[in-house]
């Protein structure tokens, strides 16, 4: 019989996929702006719904399916929802990976650059050495800083959007009010790529779920999650209209808007907080990659990597990926991300949405 779950498990998965998605795209607000707020005021909402709506599916579906079948290293998910085709999504995987670690190695470099005049050496360093730490302490580490970094971001957003409120809420009414205030099918298919290279992250992640035991429970925590993991995108919508359509143009719209509103005394704690979600969002994606392997070693009759290995990992990978990231900030967002997403629709979240269900729906 399943143990009670508890409020802890139920809400640590959201706090983990936030963690992950935040840093280099809410965290800089960059990718709020590519995928949202260009589309308008009102085809921004339309992202918005569409985020949610496949976020929460997408989640509530994959973690259904891990409980079920008890499987929390991405490897065995997609061998158990893919078949042998589960190669297809690690290849892209890998490509994605290159790509996330390398924008937020960069913003995470540049945040301390801006914030503290750091040498941009020396603050890649600093990246790469919280990376470090994290990854050898492992998952409990992981999980705990993820979830309380969370809740650092989360009203740390709140203070930010009731700010902005006070002063500038004509604003952002006046904008939504207005007829030409953006293309709805353009932003439902701006959100819908938003939501697709995210939700490829997914199978990572399961591992945050190891602790929920009733498919139910697993299931809930998944739609939880995908709705928290879109609330910083609706807020940070609302937030950049009173600057609307001049945030659009800027590589760093949170940064900016700040500067804007007369906040920039707070750019410094700003600076901390952005560090540490990026650091978290590398942090989040390679344990997924440690427990893939922990498990490969475990199906060979061998014991999990030690800390050190995973240190290992983790530091090689962000070094490598850190090269990509003189490409430029909005360059890697806007031509990297996009072109993967429809590669892991067919991959990924069709079979998924399909064939996964049928497999969380089966008796035995």
């Amino acid at each position: 019989m399943p143990r009670r779950t508890t409020l802890r498990q139920l809400l640590l998965p959201a706090a983990v996929f936030q963690g992950v998605i935040v840093g280099g795209g809410y965290g800089t607000g960059r990718e709020v702006v590519e995928f949202v707020t260009r589309y308008g005021p009102r085809g921004g909402l339309v992202a918005c719904a569409v985020i949610a709506t496949a976020f929460a599916a997408v989640l509530g579906t994959s973690f259904a399916l891990a409980a079920r079948y008890r499987l929390f290293d991405y490897r065995h998910f997609l061998v158990r929802l893919l078949g042998p085709a589960w190669v297809l999504y690690e290849g892209l995987f890998v490509a994605l990976l290159v790509i996330v670690l390398a924008v937020v190695g960069a913003a995470g470099g540049q945040a301390l650059v801006e914030g503290f005049a750091l040498p941009y050496g020396a603050a890649l360093a600093a990246v790469l050495l919280a990376v470090v730490v994290c990854s050898f302490f492992g998952r409990t580490l992981v999980e705990r800083a993820l979830g309380t970094w969370t809740v650092v971001l989360m009203a740390s957003l709140a203070a930010f959007m009731g700010w902005v409120l006070a002063g500038d809420t004509g604003d952002i009414a006046g904008h939504l009010g207005t007829a030409a205030s953006g293309n709805s099918l353009d932003g439902a298919v701006g959100g819908l790529q938003f939501a697709l290279y995210n939700s490829a992250l997914v199978p990572v992640l399961v591992y945050c779920i190891a602790d929920l035991e009733a498919v139910g429970a697993a299931a809930l925590a998944g739609v939880l999650a995908g709705l928290a993991g879109a609330l910083p995108a609706l807020l940070l919508h609302l937030c950049f209209l009173a600057r609307y359509p001049a945030v659009v143009e800027q590589p760093i719209p949170t940064g900016w808007l700040l500067g804007e509103l007369g906040l920039g005394g707070a750019l410094p704690l700003y600076h901390v907080v952005l560090f540490g979600t990026i650091v978290l969002t590398a942090v989040g994606i390679l344990q997924g990659i440690n427990e893939r392997l922990d498990g490969w070693q475990r199906d060979r009759g061998r014991a999990p990597l030690a800390r050190g290995s995973h240190a290992l990992v983790a530091g090689s990978l962000v070094v490598a990926s850190l090269l990509l990231g003189q490409a430029g900030l909005v360059a890697l967002v806007a031509r990297g991300y996009g072109a993967l997403s429809w590669a892991f629709l067919v991959v990924f979240t069709v079979p998924l949405l399909s064939r996964g269900i049928l497999l969380v729906l089966r008796k035995t």
